[in-house]
């Protein structure tokens, strides 16, 4: 057999050896060895990492994901759709910050966010959450919207967001609402990535599958203090506005759900609100109805 070391098979693939000895404490590829110790990775072990990079650069999934993709079928969905980092580094710009500001601001790592934006990674719901929140713009906006009937979108016209681990967002109106509804698909061990609180109530029917809320405590402590929740296909969970909430689905199957937040009745008229928007998406919210005052602040989603 035509064995490769471990800086072969990193050169190949396009990774690091260390992203591969990192893939292998993770149990996803496990190369044979020789008596003296040596990793050795044929052929197979090689179409399995193409296929590891593939779904971790495309889909954005973790590690616990892509175990159940490569160990048969499963009705984890695929998305096919890349994804499109420009639209944040759009509104980023369009904000007047530089990616040192916005990656303090959010709490993360300027080479993780560049990466986002350079659609090698793929941000969590947690993340965009904290981003959209330092911009002043309700999470919707960094959609791709191609509608302008702000009235009806059919179920193929829906701007679709696809986050890490895979978890979907299919937007049901477009910008200019006072309600944020959405179908959110996640697909097992697929989660917010951590918790995070939004300024208005938050409501969620659960149509399939199943997810473990967990509600309250701190960001630092939170898998010690805050309290799980399971709610199952068919049942229905509210928060109130500022709770601190993170879910995962815990099944075996995708989970899907009609998700409504509430934003504020000016949410979309500040001049820069629109701003922000525009360059993301190229779409324009409606306009303000006569006599609202533009309002900007903490209270926006």
């Amino acid at each position: 057999m035509n064995w490769r070391s471990i800086g072969d098979v990193a050169a190949e693939v396009g990774v690091s050896p260390q992203t591969l000895r990192a893939w292998e404490k993770q149990d996803l590829l496990v190369p044979d060895r020789t008596p003296g110790g040596q990793r050795r990775y044929g052929p197979e072990h090689v179409s399995r990492a193409r296929r590891i990079a593939d779904l971790r650069q495309r889909h954005g999934w973790n590690p616990a994901a892509i175990r159940t993709s490569l160990s048969g079928p499963d009705d984890v969905p695929v998305p096919d759709e890349p994804a499109d980092g420009g639209r944040l580094r759009r509104a980023r710009l369009a904000s007047g910050l530089s990616l040192k500001e916005l990656a303090a601001m959010t709490d993360t790592s300027v080479s993780h966010l560049s990466s986002i934006e350079r659609s090698v990674e793929r941000a969590s719901t947690q993340l965009i959450a904290r981003i959209t929140d330092a911009l002043g713009v309700p999470m919707s906006s960094l959609a791709s919207f191609t509608r302008t009937d702000a009235s009806v979108v059919r179920a193929d016209e829906r701007a679709t967001v696809v986050l890490e681990g895979g978890v979907q967002w299919e937007e049901l109106l477009l910008p200019g609402h006072d309600l944020e509804p959405a179908l959110l698909s996640i697909p097992p061990h697929g989660s917010s990535g951590g918790p995070y609180s939004r300024p208005g109530e938050t409501f969620a029917f659960l149509m399939s599958g199943t997810l473990r809320f967990r509600v309250g405590g701190g960001l630092g402590d939170h898998a010690q203090v805050a309290e799980p929740i399971d709610v199952a296909e068919g049942d229905s969970v509210s928060f109130p506005s500022r709770t601190l909430i993170s879910w995962e689905n815990v099944g075996r199957k995708t989970a899907r759900a009609i998700w409504i937040e509430v934003l504020s009745p000016k949410a979309w008229s500040d001049p820069m609100t629109r701003r922000i928007v525009r360059a993301a998406s190229g779409f324009t919210p409606q306009e303000p109805a006569a006599g609202a005052e533009p309002e900007r602040g903490a209270d926006l989603r």
